[in-house]
């Protein structure tokens, strides 16, 4: 019975416990339930237009009381738990000015994230937004008063012992469309507008903690930006100081896939006109490899830059103002910068740009490098490479125009210039003037050589079917106008074919051949020794073929150098070698000319003053002497004649003549066999002659 009933009561407990569980449970599910509901319920609510716009206007109503300041707001979307968007939006100054104004702003944000002390934009979407920023003369801003609203009740939140960490802050996609920005500031007297028709980007990684940046693609299509600046000297420096900044920062990651560019218009203008920029870019596209400002590396897959046009005005307080911000002194950063500079691909297609030096006269007869106007800029490039030491590529063309009358109608080249070379290989440069080919190669111990040891330089060329245009050497060496023979040819164009190698103190010439200039013709080879010192140095030249005019030569020489009596045969040529230098040579010509011919082999010392050795062999042929020396009594004359002597001062001189006049014409008479002997010593001159001709007793 006792057992019996202990099971009955303990069932009846049971029960009872039973019932309370459900019931607890069906309590808990309803609160559950309910609160779901509510939020449904109001994810339901706030897309019904009506509750919207009490929402929106509860919005207005606070930002008012915040900021005393007329708000305006048409319409406010709200999508939870993330989205959020504002439709004719307004926010007035409190001088009565459009502070911001907007047709659209959408913002999709990560809302629980925020619980968790992180902003995560997934989306942020402008559209037709305007907003005017000032800054007056006692450095506030005009939004300093909407800050200050806010702060405030934020330091009244805060505590003392608040120890939250930093919040996080990251972005994904932006999207700009159709956005003006107008920015006035009384202390720097900067006046920005900036009109933007499109902007987007897809943000991949966005870490400010650890300055690691991740974007695949910046576009931008349709940007105005006109610029009048006040203090361009504090401009100058803060651009030095955010390059020394650059540097500074080695563990900024920036991961840049392709920037592309188009339709840009920038006008620059500095206080009291020091200086005036404009650009105007049809388009540019930069896909980057790798941007390492750690290893101060820049990698640039390609660039496509077209349809361009720029220009730049320099005023002389902006050369102080630059030339003092550049000199002052830098961070060690800047100083030791050694940026690398990779670009596999260059394509520029209808560049222009203009420049002008308003400190400096302007030019009309040459390259005016201070008053350019560069027209038809294309280039196409391959495998381009800077760094301090280093420039190097592959130029597949490139023309350039410039009104001065420069015209590079084609440039190909493979290029490098390093440390210790240099060359051009592959060279083809055209204007309608010159044409350079084939290749240039030079090599140095260092660059400090060049100019210390020049004679050290090693040159390789080899210049070949190439023509070279005054009018292009006078664009670039104007002062050579007045200098024989630019002076007389200014348009000639020289030909030249010409190997060239070794190095300056002792460089081999196998070929060397130029024509063009007049009716001048040469063709040599030899070596030079003891060079850049032109009065130690050796030359064994050999002159294989020697062709000119008298024209030529007058055109060639200063005027009065050939005396007055002196005429020239109207053509004639030379073969033979020339070994030694200046003041101490042996040669041997041969001469030809529609006066006759001779030959002539001679040596001439004058190393030690007053002691000029020298001592010729001549052999002339039926030479029309009166013709040269403007005497019609004399005619032509064969002779063979040897000479030898040391001193050129009549006073001091010893020297013999021993010679044969096989035959001269005087007088219309012709004479024959006349033995010439003759001597000076110490001013003292003697001569002996012995003619066997019958008509003479």
């Amino acid at each position: 019975m006792n057992l019996a009933y202990g099971l009955l009561k303990y069932q009846k407990k049971y029960i009872s416990l039973n019932k309370y569980l459900k019931l607890s449970l069906k309590i808990f599910a309803w609160i559950v339930g309910s609160i779901i509901g509510l939020l449904l319920l109001i994810i339901i609510l706030i897309q019904i237009p009506a509750i919207q716009n009490i929402l929106k206007n509860k919005v207005i109503t606070y930002l008012e009381g915040k900021f005393k300041t007329p708000v305006k707001i048409d319409k406010i979307e709200i999508g939870l738990p993330k989205k959020l968007v504002l439709r004719g939006f307004y926010f007035e100054s409190q001088t009565k000015d459009t502070l911001l104004a907007g047709d659209k702003l959408a913002v999709d944000i990560s809302l629980f994230k925020i619980l968790d002390n992180q902003i995560e934009i997934n989306s942020l979407d402008l559209n037709g937004i305007i907003t005017n920023i000032n800054r007056g003369q006692d450095s506030v801003f005009n939004f300093d008063y909407m800050i200050k609203a806010f702060v405030s009740d934020q330091a009244k939140l805060a505590t003392p012992t608040d120890t939250s960490t930093a919040m996080k802050f990251s972005v994904n996609k932006i999207n700009l469309d159709k956005i003006r920005i107008r920015f006035k500031d009384a202390i720097t007297k900067n006046d920005v507008n900036v009109y933007l028709n499109h902007f987007d980007t897809n943000i991949k990684k966005f870490d400010l903690d650890k300055l690691d940046f991740k974007i695949p693609k910046i576009t931008l299509n349709g940007l105005n930006v006109k610029l009048k600046q006040g203090f361009l000297e504090k401009a100058a420096q803060n651009a030095v100081a955010t390059a020394d900044a650059a540097s500074a920062s080695p563990n900024l990651k920036l991961d840049i896939g392709t920037i592309d560019l188009q339709k840009i218009v920038l006008a620059y203008d500095n206080a009291g006109t020091n200086l005036n920029t404009q650009l105007n870019l049809g388009k540019l596209l930069v896909d980057f490899n790798e941007i390492n400002l750690k290893k101060q590396l820049v990698d640039i897959k390609t660039i496509e830059f077209s349809n361009t046009k720029g220009n730049l005005v320099l005023g002389k307080e902006l050369k102080d103002a630059v030339k003092k911000a550049t000199t002052t002194d830098t961070s060690s950063a800047s100083e030791n910068a050694s940026w690398k500079v990779n670009l596999r691909k260059a394509d520029f297609t209808n560049i222009a740009f203009a420049f002008d030096d308003m400190n400096a006269p302007r030019q009309k007869k040459r390259m005016d490098f201070m008053h350019l106007d560069l027209k038809n800029i294309n280039l196409n490039a391959d495998n381009f490479y800077y760094s301090l030491d280093t420039i190097s590529g592959d130029i597949n063309q490139f023309t350039l125009k410039d009104k001065s009358g420069l015209n590079v109608q084609e440039l190909k080249t493979n290029f490098f210039y390093g440390p210790k070379n240099a060359f051009l290989k592959n060279l083809y440069l055209k204007t309608p003037q010159t044409l350079l080919k084939d290749e240039i190669i030079v090599r140095y111990p260092s660059i400090i050589s060049l100019s210390k040891t020049p004679g050290q330089l090693y040159i390789d060329a080899n210049i070949n079917g190439s023509k070279l245009g005054f009018k292009d050497i006078l664009l670039l060496v104007p002062t050579l106008s007045k200098t024989a023979p630019f002076n007389t040819m200014p348009n000639a164009v020289m030909n030249i074919n010409s190997r060239v190698i070794g190095q300056v103190k002792d460089i081999k010439i196998p070929k060397l051949e130029i024509s063009g200039i007049g009716n001048t013709r040469i063709a040599a080879s030899g070596n030079i020794k003891g060079l850049p010192n032109i009065d130690k140095a050796y030359f064994d030249l050999t002159i294989k073929d020697f062709r000119s005019t008298s024209k030529d030569i007058n055109a060639f020489i200063p005027k009065g150098t050939i005396p007055s009596n002196i005429q020239l045969p109207s053509t004639f040529g030379a073969k033979g070698f020339f070994k030694g230098g200046i003041n101490n040579f042996n040669t041997n010509l041969a001469l030809a000319s529609n006066y006759g011919a001779a030959k002539i082999k001679a040596s001439f010392d004058q190393r030690v003053k007053n002691k000029e050795r020298y001592q010729a062999m001549a052999d002339i042929d039926n030479f029309n002497v009166g013709k040269l020396i403007k005497n019609d009594s004399v005619g032509r004359i064969s002779l063979r004649a040897n000479i030898k002597g040391i001193g050129l001062d009549p006073k001091t001189a010893n020297a013999t003549l021993n010679g044969t006049l096989i035959k001269a014409v005087y007088n219309k008479y012709t004479y024959r066999n006349l033995a010439l002997k003759g001597s000076i010593a110490n001013g003292l001159f003697k001569a002996a002659a012995d003619m066997k001709d019958p008509n003479l007793y």
